[in-house]
């Protein structure tokens, strides 16, 4: 999840060089938010918490649904600068909408193997 959330926002990179927008400081903090689920589930997991797979869970939904609604839609609270703008207004490319398709995907993957894991801990608890 951390890995394909620092590709897309590598693109994002990618797109202001390309339209000669300057990424604020505000925009960089703000974005920073989006890498705590992940992080967090990283941490619970190395300490092999139970509670691991939830969180992996939570992320992976949080992420597929608010990349899509950013990107697709237009943000709940505007702070994206110039992304506050849908992909199909700001008319970004072929590599953009791949790149926005697959965060979704692993987003919903990610959540979904968190939600089997969970699963299967508890089964194995109630036995």
């Amino acid at each position: 999840m951390i890995a394909i959330i620092m590709i897309h926002d590598a693109d994002h990179v990618r797109q202001a060089r390309h339209w000669c927008y300057t990424i604020n400081t505000t925009l960089w903090l703000v974005n920073v938010i989006v890498y705590v689920p992940a992080m967090t589930a990283l941490f619970l997991a190395l300490r092999r918490s139970r509670r691991a797979a939830f969180v992996t869970s939570l992320g992976g939904i949080l992420v597929a649904y608010s990349f899509a609604e950013v990107h697709l839609w237009r943000p709940s609270i505007p702070v994206w600068g110039i992304w506050n703008q849908n992909f199909f207004k700001l008319g970004v490319d072929a590599i953009s909408w791949h790149i926005l398709a697959v965060t979704v995907l692993v987003g919903v993957g990610v959540a979904m193997a968190g939600a089997y894991v969970s699963g299967r801990q508890s089964a194995s608890s109630s036995h």
